[in-house]
């Protein structure tokens, strides 16, 4: 039998009129604040202040910018702390820092800050159309979740009996059953059974 797609168990029209148009504003505020960081990071590389750390506190704090921005709080701080954690251990192991010990502490200290700031910030839950489309999202995931458990749930199913059981969308789950028909036969069945059904 051919497997009929499953249905849209959410209707995007409940979304309210101006779910759009707040979520555009708020990947523009987004982005606005990465490119605002991301040019701090560039103005950071050419300066040459009198403190031998103060290019790096400038992009430091341009890149926490662009990310924190990006990402949000608790997920930005985190990816950021990666971030900060690679440069340190590179300016580390390659010897780049020798003369500026200022500079490894400041990567050091400013990872395991946002280590931190990741662990203990609030994770914010998500609220108005974000929301909306996150409950949309799942609403869709668990849809077809259940339509692939009911394509194999019983002994009739394209992967019902043994092997295939857990493996149901599996595209080579189906060959270890030896009863089976090859799919070629099956497509033919059913295009047979469709042009009886038209007649």
């Amino acid at each position: 039998m051919a497997q009929v797609p499953p249905q849209m168990p959410f209707d995007l029209s409940k979304l309210p009129p101006d779910a759009m148009s707040l979520m555009k504003k708020e990947m523009q505020r987004r982005f606005s604040l990465f490119l605002v960081g991301a040019v701090v990071v560039i103005v950071g590389l050419f300066l040459n202040g009198p403190p031998v750390y103060l290019p790096t506190v400038v992009m430091v704090g341009g890149g926490a910018l662009a990310i924190l921005g990006l990402f949000g709080l608790a997920r930005g701080a985190g990816c950021f702390a990666i971030v900060l954690f690679f440069f340190w251990l590179g300016a580390v192991a390659c010897g780049v820092s020798r003369g500026s010990d200022p500079t490894v502490y400041i990567l050091g200290l400013g990872a395991l800050g946002f280590a931190l700031l990741a662990q203990f910030a609030p994770k914010p839950k998500a609220t108005g159309p974000l929301a909306n489309l996150q409950a949309a999202m799942q609403a869709m995931q668990q849809a077809q979740q259940q339509a692939q458990q009911q394509g194999r749930g019983g002994p009739g199913g394209p992967a019902g009996g043994g092997g295939g059981a857990g493996f149901g969308s599996f595209p080579f789950a189906q060959m270890g059953d030896g009863k089976q028909r090859p799919a070629r036969e099956r497509v033919i069945d059913v295009n047979a059974e469709e042009t009886k059904k038209k007649k």
